[in-house]
């Protein structure tokens, strides 16, 4: 097997194994929803996100504030844990379609965030690892 067939297999192992555990973190089933939404939103897929899964993510996110908290929140976590460009840039792309597209409590929490010590769209500390050819 060749080393980009195995990164891709590693790749869609994480999102499985990211999906699953969305699925059983205790926490309720719109909630759970809301993670999986943003996890195949943000598949390492070197493809760009299907709507279907943005779409979702803006309707589970219509609900309540707390919603939001728990998307922005997601999303930090999965655009900090990430050494994958397909997962960051996604990531990014999807924060800024909610930001445009999405209640203006977006806004707001990403602020209340970030003055929290959230480093939500702090990419300083970011290195591809995906690929042997990725720059330092």
């Amino acid at each position: 097997m060749s080393s980009s067939k195995l990164k891709r297999a590693i790749g869609a192992v994480k999102d499985q194994t990211s999906v699953g555990l969305a699925k059983v973190n205790g926490r309720s089933a719109s909630l759970s929803e809301l993670d999986v939404a943003i996890v195949k939103a943000t598949r390492h897929e070197e493809y760009p996100a299907e709507e279907k899964y943005i779409r979702e993510i803006l309707s589970l996110t219509s609900y309540s504030r707390n919603y939001i908290n728990s998307c922005v929140n997601t999303l930090s976590r999965r655009l900090n844990k990430t050494k994958c460009w397909t997962v960051a840039l996604k990531t990014l792309i999807l924060i800024q379609r909610l930001l445009g597209e999405g209640d203006r409590a977006y806004e707001q929490e990403i602020f209340f965030a970030t003055r929290r010590g959230t480093r939500l769209l702090n990419m300083s500390d970011f290195r591809d690892v995906s690929r042997s050819n990725s720059w330092d």
